[in-house]
């Protein structure tokens, strides 16, 4: 949970305001209530269900609501990974990934996750599987692709589709970051000489009441 405290709310319907902006931008609203400084200057506290917030985007957020609004403190608030930290932590990344999934709105969240997933996948492709002949699809998914993806799960997979029964970066009660793997997946097949006209796109996911998390390949022969 984070708290945000903000200042400039003397005017009449200032919390009202505020709370509207959070809704309409996409944050997990928990909470809202006006309170006063001691000195006696009215100040809105919003809680939010995240672990993490950019600061600097909400402060231009409400600075174009008003420019009396200003952030004075965030609570609660934990770092977001950097990609090279997830990098360094690979195969036990999903924690990471989660943290820094919930670091960004509704609105950004699944780019920004799909982003990070393209620098892992290339990076782990370049770092682990560029040795030796380069592989063509359908047999890069099958003897690089899968393995790669092995070290978070069980993997099934076609030579068209993959599915993750148990996908730990699709945790039930918990923000969805399973853009990420299709980014990993897109990054990883982008890096290879063979696969890079593989186009990568998730079909099925359990945070959306779906059996498993799937995904489709589509690639010329």
């Amino acid at each position: 949970m984070v708290t945000i405290t903000i200042s400039g709310a003397d005017k009449s319907g200032a919390l009202a305001r505020i709370s509207t902006l959070f809704v309409r931008k996409g944050y997990p609203l928990k909470g809202q209530q006006l309170t006063e400084s001691a000195s006696g200057t009215k100040l809105v506290r919003i809680s939010l269900g995240l672990t993490q917030l950019d600061r600097a985007k909400l402060a231009a957020e409400l600075k174009d609501l008003s420019p009396d609004f200003r952030v004075v403190s965030v609570e609660g608030a934990q770092s977001a990974p950097s990609l090279k930290e997830i990098a360094a932590q690979f195969p036990d990344i999903a924690p990471l990934v989660q943290t820094y999934g919930e670091s960004f709105d509704s609105d950004t969240r699944d780019r920004e996750l799909i982003e990070a997933g393209k620098k892992i996948g290339a990076f782990q492709y370049e770092k682990e599987w560029s040795f030796g002949s380069p592989l063509k699809m359908p047999v890069a998914l099958q003897r690089i692709l899968v393995p790669a993806l092995e070290t978070f799960g069980k993997v099934d997979a076609t030579d068209t589709e993959l599915t993750l029964p148990d996908s730990p970066f699709c945790g039930t009660g918990k923000i969805p970051c399973c853009e990420f793997l299709t980014g990993f997946m897109q990054g990883f097949l982008d890096a290879g000489p063979l696969t890079q006209n593989t186009r990568v796109q998730k079909t099925a996911c359990r945070a959306k009441g779906d059996s498993r998390c799937a995904f489709e390949f589509s690639y010329d022969l």
